[in-house]
């Protein structure tokens, strides 16, 4: 069999449009593809030119394309035809040229492939590159952003980070953080070693920007993953709280005046008679409300501005990591096809097999899926984050009494807390059978925390955090236990009263276990404490179920 034969035969069969035609390019045959398009029969085909089959735009296109193989050979060509039902493809068109033992132009095979779809598919992707270069435009244009490398150098800073630090953006990459103070603390180093991809560190600096005036900042770090493994750069998005530290120092200072204050008066108020003891029970009361109004005021303006901050932009990735997943499952199928047309033995196909193996092509197909399942389980583990501050603050729950599981109150407590004594304590939950307590879970929720942060901070080292659960008869009893320090016998009869503390200056304000004991009495329930100095210490704390 010739060789003109033999492409005939082969292309015959394939799925994709080909056709032959003599030195005057008038048609020989044309497959069921090419047919298809054109929508004419065997019949129609043979002995016919591209005039009598298509637009006169269309024919002298192809026939433009035929002449200039019949001069250069073998030539690949993109074009766009239309058929007789109007539609419209881009095609690939690929021309054979043959001659004879003299070299005299004998006819020409050509074979069409459609790549209409990869010209949309890119499109698409151009589109989706514009937005996401929107987006970074405006992240750059709005928010506090910094890239930085593992020695602290800046590799990126966007201008609100400049306009507050007081640099510009060159003096800025050519400093790193130490330089200008953002560091917290001393451990700032290791905790940067130590973390892993898709972990976060979260963290507040003070410093002083080029012009010496103070700032503060709240940042969260996440690193930056290398297609190696090695972490070298971490991402960093700030928001600026000078004006809420400000205010917290003022409060601070206010709060300092009134221990002072109360200090003053506390041998007065020891001499004075039961009617003066009265009107400071009713004063302690009134501060109680006070305070633990302005703190769940404040956690719930927290919980919606990261809601608010986090929740957009986790649903464009969200949104964006399903869209991808169904390009890439389409631009595999596609190269499946394109690998499907050529027969083990040809020369293309020994070509794409070897380029498959120096990419490592198998590999790359079966780690972006694995990419995209890390990619969503890092949105999952952010959403059950915002979650799990929103569950704790419950700042819809208007303070109203309801039926509460009191275990999912502690355990948001705990996700809330987590960062702080993960570091110091093992926390060991032995919870019983509870029915739904009759509270307003968002002030107990209060009590939790302070148990669990008082716990972890008698702990010095290294120590254990045990949270047990119990009902019996008509009230539920919540233990919080801890080997840590204890508490000296002359305290345990002061720990609840309003600003009493253990703790060194500036670490404490006594306010937690008064606040604490306050909302278990408008609960109607007690607190009980057993300490051993040296062994640790518990609080039961005891609720009815019902309130009357």
């Amino acid at each position: 069999m010739s060789t003109p034969i033999l492409i005939s035969s082969v292309c015959a069969q394939l799925p994709l449009p080909a056709w032959q035609k003599d030195a005057s390019l008038c048609y020989l045959w044309a497959n069921s593809a090419w047919q298809s398009f054109a929508q004419n029969n065997t019949e129609e085909w043979q002995g016919k030119y591209d005039k009598d089959l298509f637009s006169d735009h269309i024919a002298k296109m192809i026939e433009k394309g035929d002449l200039f193989s019949f001069n250069n050979g073998v030539t690949n060509e993109e074009i766009t035809l239309k058929g007789k039902n109007g539609q419209e493809k881009t095609m690939q068109l690929h021309r054979i040229p043959h001659y004879d033992s003299d070299g005299k132009i004998m006819g020409i095979t050509a074979l069409a492939i459609d790549i209409s779809y990869s010209k949309l598919l890119l499109q698409q992707m151009e589109n989706m590159m514009s937005e996401m270069d929107i987006q970074r435009n405006a992240l750059n244009t709005n928010a506090l952003i910094a890239i930085t490398t593992d020695n602290g150098r800046f590799v990126y800073v966007s201008k609100p980070f400049c306009q507050l630090t007081g640099y510009s953006k060159k003096e800025l990459l050519a400093l790193t953080r130490f330089e200008i103070g953002l560091v917290p603390d001393e451990n700032f180093s290791r905790s940067l070693q130590a973390l892993k991809p898709l972990q976060a560190l979260q963290f507040e600096t003070c410093t002083k920007s080029k012009t010496g005036e103070d700032y503060w900042l709240e940042t969260m770090l996440v690193p930056m993953d290398t297609y190696d493994g090695q972490i070298k750069n971490y991402y960093e998005i700030s928001t600026n709280i000078t004006a809420s530290k400000h205010r917290e120092e003022t409060l601070e200072h206010e709060v300092k005046i009134r221990v002072e204050e109360s200090q003053r008066n506390t041998i007065a108020i020891e001499k004075r008679n039961s009617e003066l003891l009265i009107l400071n029970d009713q004063l302690r009361n009134v501060q109680n409300q006070l305070l633990q109004s302005e703190k769940m005021a404040s956690i719930g303006q927290l919980a919606a501005g990261i809601a608010h901050e986090i929740n957009n932009p986790i649903g464009y990735v969200s949104s964006n990591l399903g869209a991808l997943v169904g390009y890439l499952t389409d631009i595999f199928g596609l190269i499946d096809k394109y690998e499907s047309i050529f027969h083990p033995h040809m020369e293309e196909h020994s070509i794409l097999a070897k380029e498959r193996k120096n990419i490592d092509f198998d590999f790359i197909k079966e780690d972006i899926n694995s990419l995209i399942n890390e990619s969503r389980e890092g949105i999952k583990r952010v959403k059950n984050i915002v979650q799990n501050l929103k569950d704790f603050s419950r700042t819809d729950s208007n303070q109203t009494w309801e039926y509460a599981d009191i275990h999912s109150g502690i355990n948001s407590t705990l996700n809330i807390v987590q960062n702080e004594i993960k570091y110091k304590a093992e926390v060991i939950r032995e919870y019983g059978d509870l029915p739904l307590v009759n509270c307003v879970i968002s002030q107990l929720n209060q009590v939790f925390l302070n148990m669990l942060v008082n716990a972890s901070h008698a702990i010095e080292k290294q120590g254990k955090i045990y949270i047990r659960t119990r009902c019996v008869d008509q009230q539920v009893c919540i233990s919080f236990s801890d080997n840590g320090k204890g508490i000296a016998a002359e305290h345990v009869n002061r720990i609840f009263d309003p600003f009493f503390t253990t703790k060194p200056i500036g670490q404490g304000t006594g306010l937690g276990l008064s606040l604490s004991y306050g909302i278990i009495q408008e609960h109607h329930g007690r607190i009980e404490v057993r300490s051993v100095l040296g062994e640790g210490t518990t609080f039961d704390i005891w609720l009815p179920i019902q309130q009357e």
